[in-house]
């Protein structure tokens, strides 16, 4: 059976799937096991990314407590799941957050993800 065919028949969004092999394709990769859904009760997908990336130029000027929360957000952390990992006030991680969007000129937690992952390939887009 065929990866199309494999994706569809697990109700997975082929297309986007799709895009995204297509965009790693030269920095990392993308692998869809299809028998993990046996077990998992769905496929398993990996993503590579490369192990050396240039980190998006914009996040120089972040300090190491401003990083380590442009990362959090980049795992897709909320405010509240940040303070609690860290052990600080929500009140600080939104500060961090504002003072993150700030000093890159980004404007949303979407684009610091983009920017922490991608590096400067999200740039190039």
């Amino acid at each position: 059976m065929g990866a199309v065919q494999s994706a569809n028949r697990h109700g997975l969004p082929h297309a986007e799937l799709l895009r995204l092999a297509a965009e790693l394709e030269q920095a990392g990769g993308i692998t869809i096991d299809f028998a993990a859904a046996r077990e998992l009760g769905q496929p398993l997908v990996v993503v590579r990314l490369p192990a050396e990336r240039r980190p998006a130029a914009c996040l120089a000027a972040l300090s190491p407590r401003e990083l380590e929360v442009a990362g959090l957000l980049a795992q897709g952390l909320s405010n509240k799941d940040i303070a609690g990992r860290l052990c600080i006030s929500l009140a600080t991680v939104k500060d961090h957050v504002h003072g993150i969007l700030q000093k890159t000129g980004l404007s949303s937690r979407t684009a610091v993800m983009a920017a922490f992952i991608l590096g400067d390939q999200a740039s190039d887009r």
